[in-house]
């Protein structure tokens, strides 16, 4: 009981997020760089502080994906050089690969049946199809090659990411693995605004949906692994879409709709690099 109160709704968190956000905003319409690389490097810091006050244990590999999620964020916000970058999108690809990892485990209790391995089949032909077609639009644009395999191993993880998230989902449909779902849009949709800003053309309210979508999912990340330490875990099957609205909706129209996400993510990133191609934009 008491750990439910000293979560729920955990306003002191969400309070200092939202304040972080509105600054993080502010600072972004007005060309303040400063404040949102501070927001960026303290946000894995204060997650960390907040857990730690109230629990005194996390699975290692959990604490080890908030230090890599940490060095990603710190390599991205401090320029030391041409490698500064890459080192940094290699941190989160790192990331995401111990988030596969954490699903792996889920998929070992998972039984497909009926539609469910139909739709499961055509978000993994959906998805080898988009990353095909980014491939082709985006090799002739990275000069550098590190920074294209960097490109590849990202858009390769991503897929994989989404692909286990939305197989546990359709199979368990409990608040954990709905959890575990969200956190793995904010990171793509974040990934995906972070990609246009930069490699195509740099809109402010895109850079800021970028911060809160990032911040967003460690955000779900510490939900996600405070429920797990806390055993508030249940095997209850929730309707995905009673999060936005009261009415009950089957599992096949909630894949459908999850796939029509994807389908608007990954066209979304298509269309960013075909523009990107006609103007003749090239990576130093």
């Amino acid at each position: 009981m008491q750990n439910t109160q000293k979560f729920k709704p955990n306003k002191g968190l969400v309070f200092v997020l939202f304040v972080l956000l509105m600054c993080t905003s502010l600072a972004t319409y007005f060309n303040l760089i400063i404040v949102p690389m501070i927001a960026k490097l303290i946000t894995v810091t204060i997650l960390l502080t907040f857990y730690y006050c109230q629990l005194h244990k996390m699975a290692n590999v959990f604490l080890t994906i908030f230090l890599v999620f940490f060095l990603g964020d710190a390599c991205s916000v401090f320029d030391f050089g041409v490698w500064s970058s890459k080192i940094s999108k290699s941190m989160y690809i790192l990331a995401y690969l111990l988030l596969i990892f954490v699903l792996i485990g889920k998929l070992k209790k998972v039984r497909f049946e009926g539609l469910v391995t139909v739709y499961l089949v055509l978000v993994l032909l959906l998805n080898s199809y988009f990353l095909y077609a980014l491939y082709g639009v985006a090799k002739d644009n990275f000069v550098d090659e590190v920074n294209l395999v960097l490109y590849i191993c990202h858009g390769v993880t991503l897929i994989a990411m989404t692909y286990f998230a939305f197989a546990v989902y359709l199979s368990r449909e409990t608040a954990q693995s709905i959890t575990f779902l969200l956190m793995v849009f904010c990171f793509v949709f974040s990934d995906v605004l972070n990609y246009i800003c930069h490699l195509y053309v740099y809109f402010w309210i895109f850079e800021v949906f970028e911060g809160i979508l990032h911040t967003a999912g460690l955000f779900l990340l510490y939900k996600y692994v405070y429920d797990h330490h806390t055993n508030r875990t249940t095997d209850k099957r929730i309707n995905f879409f009673r999060i936005f609205y009261t009415n009950n909706r089957n599992a096949t129209r909630n894949s459908g709709k999850l796939i029509i996400i994807q389908l608007l993510m990954f066209r979304l990133q298509l269309c960013c690099y075909q523009s990107q191609s006609k103007n003749q934009f090239f990576l130093s």
